[in-house]
Protein backbone atom coordinates (compact mmCIF):
# COMPACT_ATOMS: atom_id res chain seq x y z
CA UNK A 1 0.00 0.00 0.00
CA UNK A 2 1.23 3.44 -0.38
CA UNK A 3 2.31 5.42 1.98
CA UNK A 4 0.42 8.76 2.44
CA UNK A 5 3.89 10.94 3.02
CA UNK A 6 4.85 9.07 -0.23
CA UNK A 7 2.08 10.37 -2.00
CA UNK A 8 2.63 13.80 -0.54
CA UNK A 9 6.83 13.61 -0.94
CA UNK A 10 5.61 13.11 -5.39
CA UNK A 11 3.08 16.11 -5.33
CA UNK A 12 5.66 18.42 -3.84
CA UNK A 13 8.48 17.24 -6.26
CA UNK A 14 6.07 17.06 -9.22
CA UNK A 15 4.90 20.70 -8.61
CA UNK A 16 7.92 22.24 -8.11
CA UNK A 17 9.36 21.11 -11.72
CA UNK A 18 6.04 22.38 -12.48
CA UNK A 19 6.60 25.53 -11.46
CA UNK A 20 10.15 25.36 -12.27
CA UNK A 21 9.42 24.80 -15.70
CA UNK A 22 7.14 27.42 -16.27
CA UNK A 23 8.84 30.24 -14.63
CA UNK A 24 11.66 29.54 -16.81
CA UNK A 25 9.35 30.12 -19.78
CA UNK A 26 7.94 33.34 -18.54
CA UNK A 27 11.31 34.33 -18.06
CA UNK A 28 12.54 33.65 -21.31
CA UNK A 29 9.74 34.93 -23.34
CA UNK A 30 8.56 37.88 -21.28
CA UNK A 31 12.46 38.94 -20.74
CA UNK A 32 11.39 39.23 -16.34
CA UNK A 33 14.49 37.01 -15.40
CA UNK A 34 14.47 36.16 -12.07
CA UNK A 35 17.37 33.87 -11.22
CA UNK A 36 17.55 33.18 -7.96
CA UNK A 37 13.81 32.51 -7.57
CA UNK A 38 13.48 30.24 -10.73
CA UNK A 39 17.11 28.15 -8.96
CA UNK A 40 15.38 28.03 -5.62
CA UNK A 41 12.17 25.97 -7.73
CA UNK A 42 14.57 23.65 -8.92
CA UNK A 43 15.98 22.90 -5.91
CA UNK A 44 12.79 22.39 -4.18
CA UNK A 45 11.81 19.95 -7.01
CA UNK A 46 15.19 17.56 -6.24
CA UNK A 47 14.61 18.02 -2.52
CA UNK A 48 11.02 16.72 -3.33
CA UNK A 49 12.61 14.31 -5.67
CA UNK A 50 14.96 12.70 -2.25
CA UNK A 51 11.83 12.80 -0.51
CA UNK A 52 10.31 10.11 -2.54
CA UNK A 53 13.51 8.03 -2.55
CA UNK A 54 13.29 8.48 1.39
CA UNK A 55 9.81 7.23 1.29
CA UNK A 56 10.39 4.62 -1.57
CA UNK A 57 13.82 3.02 -0.88
CA UNK A 58 14.10 1.53 2.67
CA UNK A 59 17.38 2.07 3.85
CA UNK A 60 18.96 0.94 7.58
CA UNK A 61 19.84 4.91 7.76
CA UNK A 62 17.44 7.46 6.80
CA UNK A 63 20.11 8.95 4.28
CA UNK A 64 17.76 10.40 1.71
CA UNK A 65 15.22 12.04 4.69
CA UNK A 66 18.67 14.15 6.04
CA UNK A 67 19.75 15.59 2.51
CA UNK A 68 16.88 15.91 1.23
CA UNK A 69 16.49 18.52 4.23
CA UNK A 70 19.30 19.74 3.67
CA UNK A 71 18.05 20.66 -0.02
CA UNK A 72 14.86 22.10 1.34
CA UNK A 73 17.15 24.39 3.52
CA UNK A 74 19.19 25.36 0.42
CA UNK A 75 15.80 26.09 -0.98
CA UNK A 76 14.24 28.00 1.25
CA UNK A 77 17.65 30.40 1.63
CA UNK A 78 17.35 30.92 -2.27
CA UNK A 79 13.89 32.62 -1.00
CA UNK A 80 15.12 34.53 1.18
CA UNK A 81 17.18 35.94 -1.22
CA UNK A 82 14.69 36.95 -3.16
CA UNK A 83 12.31 38.06 -0.79
CA UNK A 84 15.72 40.52 -0.22
CA UNK A 85 16.13 41.19 -3.66
CA UNK A 86 12.28 42.47 -3.72
CA UNK A 87 13.07 44.87 -1.04
CA UNK A 88 16.35 46.20 -0.72
CA UNK A 89 19.57 47.22 -3.57
CA UNK A 90 21.94 44.32 -1.37
CA UNK A 91 20.59 42.14 1.22
CA UNK A 92 20.54 43.32 4.97
CA UNK A 93 23.92 42.71 6.78
CA UNK A 94 21.72 41.97 10.05
CA UNK A 95 19.36 39.30 8.05
CA UNK A 96 21.73 37.79 5.96
CA UNK A 97 23.75 36.99 9.22
CA UNK A 98 20.48 35.72 10.76
CA UNK A 99 19.39 33.62 7.73
CA UNK A 100 23.01 32.43 7.68
CA UNK A 101 23.39 30.83 10.98
CA UNK A 102 20.05 29.49 11.03
CA UNK A 103 20.69 27.99 7.49
CA UNK A 104 24.35 26.47 8.87
CA UNK A 105 22.88 25.82 12.70
CA UNK A 106 19.85 23.01 10.86
CA UNK A 107 22.62 21.78 8.56
CA UNK A 108 25.40 21.21 11.27
CA UNK A 109 22.59 19.68 13.78
CA UNK A 110 21.11 17.55 11.12
CA UNK A 111 24.49 15.98 10.09
CA UNK A 112 25.41 16.07 13.83
CA UNK A 113 22.40 14.00 14.58
CA UNK A 114 22.98 11.85 11.50
CA UNK A 115 26.01 10.88 12.56
CA UNK A 116 26.15 10.10 16.40
CA UNK A 117 24.13 7.46 16.71
CA UNK A 118 26.81 5.70 14.25
CA UNK A 119 28.99 6.38 17.45
CA UNK A 120 27.25 3.44 18.66
CA UNK A 121 25.37 3.21 22.07
CA UNK A 122 25.89 -0.27 22.48
CA UNK A 123 29.89 0.28 22.42
CA UNK A 124 29.02 2.46 25.79
CA UNK A 125 28.92 1.22 29.66
CA UNK A 126 25.54 0.56 30.28
CA UNK A 127 25.71 3.37 33.07
CA UNK A 128 25.93 6.58 30.32
CA UNK A 129 23.30 4.78 27.53
CA UNK A 130 20.85 6.98 29.57
CA UNK A 131 23.24 10.21 29.13
CA UNK A 132 23.91 9.47 25.43
CA UNK A 133 20.11 8.56 24.28
CA UNK A 134 19.58 12.26 26.25
CA UNK A 135 22.65 13.87 23.87
CA UNK A 136 20.97 12.09 20.75
CA UNK A 137 17.23 13.51 21.87
CA UNK A 138 18.68 17.04 22.76
CA UNK A 139 20.51 16.49 19.03
CA UNK A 140 17.24 16.27 17.42
CA UNK A 141 15.71 19.17 18.95
CA UNK A 142 18.19 21.23 18.10
CA UNK A 143 18.03 19.92 14.34
CA UNK A 144 14.35 20.76 14.24
CA UNK A 145 14.70 23.87 16.36
CA UNK A 146 17.07 25.40 13.97
CA UNK A 147 14.99 24.01 10.80
CA UNK A 148 11.76 25.30 11.92
CA UNK A 149 12.83 28.54 13.48
CA UNK A 150 15.17 28.87 9.56
CA UNK A 151 11.45 28.18 7.68
CA UNK A 152 9.65 30.90 10.28
CA UNK A 153 12.40 33.67 9.63
CA UNK A 154 12.30 33.40 5.87
CA UNK A 155 9.05 33.18 5.16
CA UNK A 156 7.91 35.83 7.71
CA UNK A 157 10.02 37.99 6.56
CA UNK A 158 8.34 37.42 3.18
CA UNK A 159 5.08 37.90 4.42
CA UNK A 160 6.50 41.37 5.80
CA UNK A 161 8.04 42.69 2.44
CA UNK A 162 4.29 41.85 0.38
CA UNK A 163 2.63 43.33 2.98
CA UNK A 164 5.27 46.71 2.32
CA UNK A 165 4.37 46.09 -1.20
CA UNK A 166 0.79 46.30 -0.20
CA UNK A 167 0.82 49.33 1.58
CA UNK A 168 2.66 51.27 -1.21
CA UNK A 169 0.87 49.35 -3.85
CA UNK A 170 -2.38 49.16 -2.66
CA UNK A 171 -3.07 45.82 -4.51
CA UNK A 172 -4.82 42.52 -3.50
CA UNK A 173 -2.05 40.50 -5.08
CA UNK A 174 0.81 41.23 -2.70
CA UNK A 175 -1.66 40.94 0.30
CA UNK A 176 -2.43 36.98 -0.89
CA UNK A 177 0.80 36.64 -1.46
CA UNK A 178 1.55 37.77 2.33
CA UNK A 179 -0.77 35.48 3.10
CA UNK A 180 1.09 32.58 1.24
CA UNK A 181 3.92 33.14 3.05
CA UNK A 182 2.10 33.36 6.95
CA UNK A 183 0.83 29.72 6.01
CA UNK A 184 4.13 28.45 4.91
CA UNK A 185 5.39 29.92 8.38
CA UNK A 186 2.35 28.53 10.31
CA UNK A 187 3.06 25.41 8.74
CA UNK A 188 6.80 24.86 10.03
CA UNK A 189 5.24 25.88 13.35
CA UNK A 190 2.52 23.23 13.62
CA UNK A 191 5.09 20.68 12.37
CA UNK A 192 7.42 21.49 15.26
CA UNK A 193 5.12 22.15 18.15
CA UNK A 194 2.63 19.28 17.03
CA UNK A 195 4.92 16.65 15.94
CA UNK A 196 7.64 17.39 18.19
CA UNK A 197 5.87 18.68 21.16
CA UNK A 198 2.69 17.24 21.24
CA UNK A 199 4.26 13.67 19.49
CA UNK A 200 1.69 13.86 16.84
CA UNK A 201 2.87 12.63 13.72
CA UNK A 202 -0.38 13.69 12.01
CA UNK A 203 1.18 17.21 12.34
CA UNK A 204 3.59 16.87 10.03
CA UNK A 205 1.20 16.38 7.17
CA UNK A 206 -0.83 19.02 8.10
CA UNK A 207 2.14 21.29 8.26
CA UNK A 208 3.74 20.19 4.78
CA UNK A 209 0.39 20.64 3.42
CA UNK A 210 0.44 23.88 4.62
CA UNK A 211 4.01 24.65 2.80
CA UNK A 212 2.80 23.59 -0.37
CA UNK A 213 -0.16 25.13 -0.71
CA UNK A 214 1.73 28.77 0.50
CA UNK A 215 4.28 28.02 -2.33
CA UNK A 216 2.27 27.44 -4.88
CA UNK A 217 0.12 30.54 -4.38
CA UNK A 218 3.08 32.23 -4.03
CA UNK A 219 4.84 30.86 -7.27
CA UNK A 220 1.76 30.59 -9.42
CA UNK A 221 1.21 34.15 -8.75
CA UNK A 222 4.38 34.99 -10.43
CA UNK A 223 3.60 32.43 -13.18
CA UNK A 224 0.70 33.91 -14.34
CA UNK A 225 1.90 37.43 -14.27
CA UNK A 226 5.82 37.53 -14.07
CA UNK A 227 5.90 41.26 -14.28
CA UNK A 228 4.56 41.25 -10.48
CA UNK A 229 8.54 40.25 -9.24
CA UNK A 230 9.46 43.93 -11.14
CA UNK A 231 6.74 45.58 -8.59
CA UNK A 232 8.22 47.89 -6.58
CA UNK A 233 7.66 48.67 -3.05
CA UNK A 234 8.86 51.97 -2.72
CA UNK A 235 7.73 55.07 -4.29
CA UNK A 236 9.18 56.24 -7.62
CA UNK A 237 8.82 59.82 -8.23
CA UNK A 238 10.29 60.86 -11.45
CA UNK A 239 12.48 58.81 -14.76
CA UNK A 240 14.98 60.88 -16.73
CA UNK A 241 16.08 60.04 -19.62
CA UNK A 242 19.45 62.00 -21.46
CA UNK A 243 22.23 61.40 -23.51
CA UNK A 244 26.10 61.16 -22.83
CA UNK A 245 26.69 64.87 -22.78
CA UNK A 246 23.81 65.79 -20.34
CA UNK A 247 21.10 66.95 -23.24
CA UNK A 248 17.43 65.61 -21.64
CA UNK A 249 15.39 63.54 -23.87
CA UNK A 250 12.70 62.57 -21.34
CA UNK A 251 11.68 63.36 -17.99
CA UNK A 252 8.54 61.72 -16.46
CA UNK A 253 6.36 62.47 -13.66
CA UNK A 254 5.73 58.78 -11.84
CA UNK A 255 4.05 57.05 -8.87
CA UNK A 256 2.32 54.10 -7.33
CA UNK A 257 -1.12 54.11 -6.29
CA UNK A 258 -0.58 54.79 -3.22
CA UNK A 259 -0.64 58.48 -2.46
CA UNK A 260 -0.33 61.94 -3.90
CA UNK A 261 2.69 62.95 -2.18
CA UNK A 262 4.76 62.35 -5.37
CA UNK A 263 3.29 64.91 -7.17
CA UNK A 264 4.28 67.81 -4.72
CA UNK A 265 7.82 66.38 -4.90
CA UNK A 266 7.90 66.05 -8.84
CA UNK A 267 6.72 69.31 -9.29
CA UNK A 268 9.53 70.85 -7.70
CA UNK A 269 11.71 69.92 -10.44
CA UNK A 270 11.18 72.52 -12.94
CA UNK A 271 14.37 72.88 -15.06
CA UNK A 272 15.26 69.44 -16.78
CA UNK A 273 18.00 70.43 -18.74
CA UNK A 274 19.74 71.64 -15.60
CA UNK A 275 19.34 68.67 -13.52
CA UNK A 276 20.37 66.23 -16.45
CA UNK A 277 23.26 68.32 -17.16
CA UNK A 278 24.49 68.84 -13.14
CA UNK A 279 24.28 65.30 -13.13
CA UNK A 280 26.53 64.97 -16.19
CA UNK A 281 28.82 67.67 -14.99
CA UNK A 282 29.46 65.63 -11.22
CA UNK A 283 30.05 62.22 -13.37
CA UNK A 284 32.37 63.91 -15.36
CA UNK A 285 33.92 65.55 -12.64
CA UNK A 286 34.52 62.38 -11.03
CA UNK A 287 35.86 60.70 -13.78
CA UNK A 288 38.14 63.55 -15.58
CA UNK A 289 39.12 65.42 -12.37
CA UNK A 290 39.25 62.86 -9.39
CA UNK A 291 40.28 60.04 -11.01
CA UNK A 292 37.26 57.59 -10.70
CA UNK A 293 37.08 54.99 -13.58
CA UNK A 294 33.28 54.06 -13.16
CA UNK A 295 30.60 57.01 -13.66
CA UNK A 296 28.26 57.88 -10.99
CA UNK A 297 25.67 55.60 -9.41
CA UNK A 298 23.74 57.15 -7.21
CA UNK A 299 23.38 60.23 -5.39
CA UNK A 300 21.92 59.87 -1.48
CA UNK A 301 19.84 61.97 0.85
CA UNK A 302 18.78 60.44 3.99
CA UNK A 303 14.88 59.45 2.35
CA UNK A 304 15.71 59.75 -1.25
CA UNK A 305 18.23 58.39 -3.85
CA UNK A 306 18.51 59.10 -7.22
CA UNK A 307 19.51 56.01 -8.86
CA UNK A 308 21.68 56.30 -12.14
CA UNK A 309 22.55 54.24 -14.80
CA UNK A 310 25.14 54.98 -17.90
CA UNK A 311 26.34 53.60 -21.20
CA UNK A 312 28.24 54.55 -24.01
CA UNK A 313 25.26 56.82 -25.55
CA UNK A 314 22.90 57.53 -22.78
CA UNK A 315 22.31 57.76 -19.12
CA UNK A 316 18.99 56.91 -17.36
CA UNK A 317 18.07 57.98 -13.84
CA UNK A 318 15.35 57.54 -11.53
CA UNK A 319 14.18 59.52 -8.08
CA UNK A 320 12.72 56.86 -5.35
CA UNK A 321 12.49 56.29 -1.94
CA UNK A 322 15.66 53.98 -1.85
CA UNK A 323 16.83 51.27 -4.66
CA UNK A 324 16.08 47.93 -4.69
CA UNK A 325 17.64 44.84 -6.75
CA UNK A 326 14.82 44.66 -8.95
CA UNK A 327 14.68 48.36 -9.52
CA UNK A 328 18.00 48.67 -10.51
CA UNK A 329 17.55 45.71 -12.93
CA UNK A 330 14.36 47.56 -14.89
CA UNK A 331 16.69 51.11 -15.04
CA UNK A 332 19.05 48.81 -17.13
CA UNK A 333 16.84 47.66 -18.65
CA UNK A 334 15.78 50.81 -19.79
CA UNK A 335 19.27 52.18 -20.40
CA UNK A 336 20.00 49.05 -22.44
CA UNK A 337 16.54 49.62 -24.68
CA UNK A 338 17.22 52.99 -25.08
CA UNK A 339 20.22 53.04 -26.51
CA UNK A 340 19.45 49.95 -28.79
CA UNK A 341 16.28 51.59 -29.85
CA UNK A 342 17.92 55.52 -30.90
CA UNK A 343 21.42 54.35 -31.87
CA UNK A 344 21.29 57.16 -34.65
CA UNK A 345 19.38 59.52 -32.89
CA UNK A 346 21.93 59.07 -29.53
CA UNK A 347 24.44 60.45 -31.75
CA UNK A 348 23.47 63.37 -33.16
CA UNK A 349 24.65 66.96 -32.46
CA UNK A 350 21.25 68.17 -31.96
CA UNK A 351 18.49 66.05 -30.38
CA UNK A 352 14.96 66.37 -31.49
CA UNK A 353 12.27 65.13 -28.99
CA UNK A 354 9.94 64.05 -31.58
CA UNK A 355 12.32 61.61 -32.76
CA UNK A 356 11.50 59.43 -29.31
CA UNK A 357 8.61 59.21 -29.26
CA UNK A 358 8.16 56.10 -28.03
CA UNK A 359 10.15 56.04 -25.38
CA UNK A 360 7.46 56.23 -22.91
CA UNK A 361 6.00 52.91 -24.09
CA UNK A 362 9.95 51.47 -23.41
CA UNK A 363 9.94 52.84 -19.71
CA UNK A 364 6.22 51.18 -19.30
CA UNK A 365 7.90 48.29 -20.63
CA UNK A 366 10.79 48.23 -17.99
CA UNK A 367 8.51 49.94 -15.16
CA UNK A 368 5.19 47.94 -15.93
CA UNK A 369 3.62 48.48 -12.22
CA UNK A 370 4.39 52.50 -12.70
CA UNK A 371 2.09 55.07 -13.48
CA UNK A 372 3.42 57.57 -15.88
CA UNK A 373 2.01 60.51 -15.18
CA UNK A 374 3.16 63.49 -17.57
CA UNK A 375 6.05 64.63 -19.04
CA UNK A 376 7.67 67.29 -16.09
CA UNK A 377 9.63 70.66 -17.57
Amino acid sequence: MVSTDLILSALIAGFFFLLFALMLYQSITHNRKAYVLTISLLIGGIGGIVSVLHEFISLKKSYFLFYSIIIWSVCYFLIYLFFEELTESKPNRVRLSIGLLLLFASIFFNQLFFYAPSIGSSALPATFKTSYETFIKILEWSWDISYSAFGVFVFSFGAYVHIKSYQSNKENIPLVQAISMILISLGFIIGFFGADVANERIFYAIGDGLKVVGMIVFSLIYIIKIDFIYRLPVNVYFIMVFNKVGLNILTVRTYNIKNQENEGISRTIINENLLSSLITAISNLLRESLGSEKPLEMIIAEDRTIVLDSGSQATCAILCDRPTFFLEKSLKNLRKEVEKRYETELRKSVLLKEEFEEINKLIQRSFPFLVIKESMG
